[in-house]
């Protein structure tokens, strides 16, 4: 199984998390209409993951994402993925890809659940396998996180997630961190 490490997401979420009055912030330039009179672009969000690591394992890649706030509470959205690694002491080269659905609900005050379904494709070879080559990877991930807005559109956050299918060639840990 490859580990993919990546850091902490990094979103302009809108101010679906940023509490200006509890930071004690300039609001001024903070958008306060209801999302009902928002356009489908000022309800977009973007954000995503990335991993960059050199050396005798080197790691490039990223998850980008775009979300659509359809409530107050609740965004759904898709996602690419993109992963090279290369283990320079074994002289193995792997590209991994693939994309998502998700759906987050804020559950209270920066907090939220969150459902994914990804879809990855691997180089997969070993001794259970009829045959070696690239194979499509199902994952159901679900779980949770929280979320501090840097400002109203800025933020970062921590997602915890587990694969429910428990797929045997989930190239990421389980639970999974993002």
């Amino acid at each position: 199984m490859t580990l993919l490490a990546t850091g902490l997401t990094t979103s302009a979420q809108g101010d679906w998390w940023y509490e200006p009055d509890a930071e004690g912030m300039n609001t001024a330039a903070e958008d306060r209409r209801p999302l009902s009179e928002r356009s489908f672009r000022e309800r977009l969000t973007f954000g995503g993951n990335g991993a960059f690591q050199l050396g005798t394992i080197t790691l490039i890649g990223g998850t980008p994402q775009v979300g659509y706030r359809v409530t107050d509470n609740m965004m759904v959205g898709l996602g690419g993925t993109y992963y090279y690694n290369r283990w320079k002491d074994i002289g193995y080269t792997q590209h991994l890809y693939g994309g998502s659905l998700w759906a987050r609900r804020k559950l209270f005050a920066r907090v939220f659940a969150h459902v994914e379904s990804e879809h990855i494709n691997i180089e997969a070879f070993g001794p259970l396998l009829p045959e070696a080559g690239r194979r499509w990877v199902d994952m159901l991930w679900v779980g949770g996180g929280y979320y501090q807005g840097v400002t109203d559109r800025l933020g970062a956050g921590i997602t915890i997630l587990y694969d429910i299918n428990e797929n045997s060639l989930n190239p990421y840990d389980n639970p999974t961190i993002r």
